[in-house]
């Protein structure tokens, strides 16, 4: 009995044996073969060796995944409590609410990045968030600015709305409509018209 015991394990050692080869080179083979996913990057693909992921994705667990989007006619509405006034015309509220809805869904906003526009009580706190929507950049008003005055020739020494505009932007946050007005000014005559 003992060699028939003895040959009865040789032969499930042997399959055992054999399938851990056959694994081995399966394993092998999808390696040489390269990887079968998306790139790098990409949604559904590895994070790269920095641990980022193209716009709009995260990395979590070395998978570039998409985070739960952010309720964007939420956002846009809170936002609009902030940059329009009581009297806004009816047209106009509507299409600021469109157009940052639009901008919301563009920037593929998470939960994440939509708490803290809702939680924004001003426009201060607007500018600070990482992707604040509906807010104008200071830097562009600013440098335009500059431009307009050194080439409109007014004294140097006389407060203009530019100057007043520049002041402004240190501590407040213009609203996107009034950067657009703004930078379409060919004088600072033009620039008093736009509405903060």
């Amino acid at each position: 009995m003992k060699p028939t015991r003895t040959r009865a394990r040789a032969v499930v050692l042997t399959g055992i044996l054999g399938a851990f080869a056959a694994l081995a080179s399966l394993a092998a083979c999808k390696r040489a073969s390269g990887p079968s996913g998306p790139p790098a990057g990409q949604e559904r693909g590895d994070c790269r060796p920095d641990r980022t992921c193209e716009p709009g994705l995260e990395c979590l667990s070395n998978l570039c995944v998409r985070p739960p989007p952010a309720d964007c006619r939420k956002v846009a509405e809170q936002v609009s409590f902030l940059l329009l006034d009581n009297y806004t015309p009816h047209e106009q509220r509507a299409a600021f609410l469109t157009e940052t809805q639009r901008q919301c869904e563009g920037k593929h906003l998470s939960k994440d990045d939509a708490e803290c526009l809702e939680r924004a009580r001003t426009r201060a706190e607007l500018r600070e968030c990482p992707t604040a929507l509906g807010i104008g950049d200071c830097a562009k008003i600013t440098a335009h600015l500059e431009k307009v005055r050194a080439s409109s020739g007014v004294d140097a020494y006389l407060v203009t709305a530019a100057d007043r505009v520049i002041s402004r932007c240190k501590t407040e946050a213009p609203t996107l409509a009034f950067e657009q007005c703004v930078l379409s000014a060919a004088t600072v005559e033009v620039v008093e018209r736009c509405s903060w």
